[in-house]
């Protein structure tokens, strides 16, 4: 007998809704080195390299922003040049 995988899709979502940086959302279907998140603001939609990763911790780069996002308690640090904002996003999870 073969082990069948336990998940085949995977939508991780991080719902700022903050004004900072004008991130509302951070998506992530994938969560390797090099895989894209989607960075949703308020009219607009752009992808960015995921750059680390662990189950813990995730940063990326979207042009001149920096993100790390520890995924264990939902918050999102932003960092574009000497800007910074620690955004309390809530975190949600879908797995197939």
């Amino acid at each position: 007998l073969t082990a069948c995988p336990t998940e085949r899709f995977r939508h991780e979502k991080y719902e700022c809704n903050s004004g900072a940086f004008g991130i509302s959302e951070i998506i992530f279907n994938d969560t390797g080195v090099g895989d894209m998140a989607k960075i949703i603001g308020y009219g607009t939609e752009k992808n960015a390299e995921i750059l680390t990763s662990s189950k813990s911790v995730i940063t990326t780069k979207m042009e001149d922003i920096s993100i790390k996002i520890d995924r264990d308690a939902g918050t999102v640090r932003v960092k574009r040049g000497k800007n910074y904002a620690v955004l309390a996003c809530s975190k949600s999870v879908f797995t197939m």
